[in-house]
């Protein structure tokens, strides 16, 4: 299904079940079906289950034009919008953890958010030591460019994903290059305050042996916050939810239901 944006891009993406609405949102260069086995999880819980491609990834629209982090928490507002979505609760992975926290930095009308394997700040400072890599002011545009070397998951996906993962992006080859803009505006971003203020329920969820960052971020922001919860998981790399999908599972299953009065 195609959903066109304000300033004219087609946005794919897929709307099933007809329960409590989760919206699933994916990384820099991702697609929509890397949930496929929290989708399937999700129906089989009797929720709405809401995936999309951000602008210039998957089978969305390329367009140049707009390569701001602003137009994606932008899109996924509209989205939201279009398919009078209530209290959804957001579950992003990687960048798209970062779009949901720029969601509730601006908008109320979510029931939580469950951020997956992201820092809520990229750039490395004297007094944040928990950043992307050793990404710093001065450096991070040139790791920018070469961070694809680095090998993000542990063992691999989970076998039963490979395959339909594979086909979409043959069908849909992601150019890196086009986005640089974008992927900087997120190193730029820094989402502290807005998780240490927030007042939305939250689960950060850390991948110990992580390719990019240091799992231990989410122990000050759970600390400093009584809205946030966390979890470090064992035997996965960046993409925790693909690579061990029942752990991740799980934790999912308990933060919905933990909020389910929220979806009310």
């Amino acid at each position: 299904m195609k959903f066109k944006t304000t300033d004219g891009i087609l946005i794919d993406y897929q709307d099933q079940g007809v329960g409590y609405p989760v919206v699933l949102v994916t990384g820099f260069g991702g697609y929509k079906e890397i949930w496929m086995f929290q989708v399937h999880y999700l129906l089989e819980m009797g929720y709405r289950v809401i995936t999309y491609d951000h602008r210039n990834q998957g089978s969305s629209q390329r367009d140049n034009s707009n390569q701001s982090f602003e137009r994606l928490v932008l899109d996924l507002r509209e989205l939201i919008q279009s398919l009078n979505v209530k209290s959804p609760i957001l579950v992003g992975h990687s960048m798209g953890a970062s779009v949901c926290y720029g969601y509730i930095s601006q908008f109320n009308d979510v029931a939580g958010v469950i951020g997956v394997d992201q820092t809520p700040k990229m750039l490395n400072t004297d007094d944040w030591k928990f950043g992307f890599l050793n990404a710093n002011i001065k450096n991070y545009r040139e790791i920018a460019k070469y961070s694809t070397d680095v090998h993000e998951t542990l063992n691999g996906l989970d076998s039963r994903i490979v395959t339909e993962l594979f086909n979409q992006k043959n069908k849909y080859p992601f150019a890196r290059a086009d986005s640089y803009q974008l992927l900087l505006n997120h190193f730029e971003k820094d989402w502290w305050q807005v998780l240490e203020c927030t007042h939305v329920p939250v689960m950060l969820i850390a991948a110990i042996q992580s390719p990019y960052y240091n799992a231990d971020f989410v122990d000050g922001l759970s600390k400093t916050n009584e809205h946030i919860n966390s979890a470090k998981l064992n035997n996965c790399g960046h993409v925790i939810m693909a690579e061990i999908p029942n752990e991740f599972n799980q934790l999912l299953r308990h933060f919905l239901l933990k909020n389910r009065d929220r979806q009310l």
